[in-house]
């Protein structure tokens, strides 16, 4: 999971401007081969720029959004220890928190982080005076709403940087901590390294083969080695929540119910902020009578047209 460290952060706080590599070392009080290792890492991160000037290479920050936030960020709470607050497994969590509150155990789906590790960074941020709580529930204060901005910003840059190395016309669609999904018109095989093919793309693999559209949907993740059905499903419907969509994805519920982990599904759904509990309806035989939900009939015209009567 990407990240910042304390050091690449106070690297980014003496960035007021533009500094040679020996002033930032100076200022730091680090080796110049050290200071030259984290202006490289948090460029590739692209949050700084460098340029050669004679015998000099200078740094300053970038003009990439999270850069222009960070700027707003010091001259707003330059007296608090942005180091601490902004480095390591704080920054995933600061990416979910928002004024809505939510259980511990929805920001650990949606933050990536452990149990343990939740706990850790909320007791962190809440000695800071960033958290609220409510009925059990954690939500970040409305007065440091910038730092929420700047953590959510700084996953979708990484996640950009890595989807164009994946592909050079791929464009985001969904952002998360350390995953993402992208669109391409690029096909390079149902997984690739970190990147597995997902969404309607997939279905043919249970027996729903679609006429294709010369486009792509691969999710990243370095934690996900093969993808399941309920996944799939979920990430279909987060790409295109359409009449066409929840059609197809109800009539492979139905098809797989038997192998269909309920609960998994809603875990998916709660992460990627999907509806299913209304698609779970046509499994006892329910229809759910308003759009964009599909009739009955139509579900069962299209099974039928893929697994036939008897299943």
């Amino acid at each position: 999971m990407d990240a910042l460290s304390k050091m690449e952060v106070r690297v980014l706080l003496k960035l007021n401007g533009e500094k040679t590599i020996s002033e930032l070392a100076s200022e730091l009080g680090l080796s110049i081969y050290r200071t030259s290792v984290l202006v490289a890492s948090i460029k590739r991160k692209g949050l700084a720029k460098t340029e050669k000037r004679g015998r000099y290479k200078i740094v300053s920050l970038s003009e990439a959004k999270p850069a222009e936030i960070f700027k707003r960020l010091t001259s707003k709470f330059g007296h608090m220890p942005l180091d601490e607050i902004l480095s390591g497994r704080n920054l995933a969590l600061l990416a979910v928190l928002m004024d809505i509150p939510l259980s511990a155990h929805e920001l650990c789906i949606k933050s990536n982080l452990s149990r343990s590790t939740f706990y850790h960074v909320i007791n962190k941020l809440s000695n800071y005076g960033f958290i609220g709580e409510k009925d059990g529930k954690y939500f970040l204060i409305e007065r440091y709403r910038l730092f929420h901005e700047f953590a959510k910003e700084f996953y979708e840059l990484q996640n950009s940087i890595k989807a164009r190395e994946f592909s050079r016309d791929s464009a985001l669609i969904w952002s998360g901590v350390g995953e993402f999904i992208l669109l391409t018109r690029e096909y390079k095989g149902k997984d690739f390294g970190n990147f597995h093919l997902t969404g309607l793309g997939r279905f043919r693999d249970f027996g729903v083969d679609l006429i294709g559209t010369g486009q792509y949907h691969y999710y990243y993740s370095e934690k996900t080695g093969k993808l399941s059905l309920e996944e799939i499903i979920v990430h279909a419907l987060l790409i295109d929540f359409s009449p066409r969509m929840i059609l197809y994805s109800t009539v492979l519920l139905l098809a797989y119910k038997d192998r269909i982990d309920q609960k998994k599904l809603f875990e998916f759904g709660r992460k990627y902020d999907v509806r299913v509990s209304e698609l779970l309806k046509y499994l006892e035989g329910k229809e759910v009578k308003k759009y964009p939900y599909p009739s009955m009939e139509e579900v069962k015209e299209i099974f039928k047209m893929y697994f036939g009567e008897g299943k």
